[in-house]
């Protein structure tokens, strides 16, 4: 497989990877380990949203409160940021943390057609360092995809702190994506901002 770590995905890709994050399809039956069952749960949260019928704003604002509360959004977006997190205003910073949240559920709602009657088989859990790694596959329309979670310990239980898909990471994805805003408009924010108010828009 080409290594497309630090291509920039375009919106369907991307949308892609948050949507994984998320494990918006069935999981398996049994699940053995704490963070398999983690997994499961999340996959039953999200697929019981998806198969709802829902569309715009009433869908993208319960996504984006299932993504808070599994995902750790604040970590990945900082991450994105780079060395400009510590340029971002005080003041700015929770308005960035909620363009966030809205930006990643505005692409579930875009995409949630196109993940509807998929599925998830896990494959292997195994540690890496302070993350817990689960290797999986997507059985959907489109065939079989590989997808990696990279889960971290929170408060006894587990939060979603990044995911692999078609060899991308999503915390690299975002960085390069923001990076090149930025890096465009020489440190302003405005520009990333209207970037991710765009999705109110989708």
């Amino acid at each position: 497989m080409t290594d497309r770590g630090h291509r920039p995905l375009n919106r369907r890709e991307l949308g892609g990877l948050l949507l994984a994050a998320m494990f918006g399809m069935p999981a398996p039956a049994l699940a053995n380990t704490p963070a398999e069952d983690y997994v499961t749960g999340i996959a039953e949260n999200v697929m019981a949203l998806a198969n709802t019928g829902q569309k715009g704003p009433a869908l993208r604002a319960k996504f984006a409160a299932l993504m808070n509360r599994y995902i750790n959004l604040k970590s990945i977006a900082d991450f994105a940021l780079g060395p400009y997190s510590k340029k971002l205003p005080a003041a700015k910073r929770a308005e960035f943390y909620d363009l966030v949240s809205n930006y990643a559920a505005a692409l579930f709602v875009y995409y949630v057609d196109d993940f509807r009657g998929t599925e998830l088989e896990i494959v292997s859990t195994t540690k890496q360092g302070r993350f817990t790694v689960i290797q999986s596959v997507i059985k959907g329309k489109g065939g079989r995809e590989q997808v990696r979670w990279r889960l971290s310990s929170s408060g006894g239980g587990y939060r979603v702190s990044d995911v692999n898909l078609k060899g991308v990471w999503l915390t690299i994805s975002m960085k390069d994506r923001f990076s090149k805003v930025l890096k465009s408009s020489k440190g302003d924010f405005g520009p990333l901002f209207a970037e991710l108010k765009e999705a109110e828009t989708w």
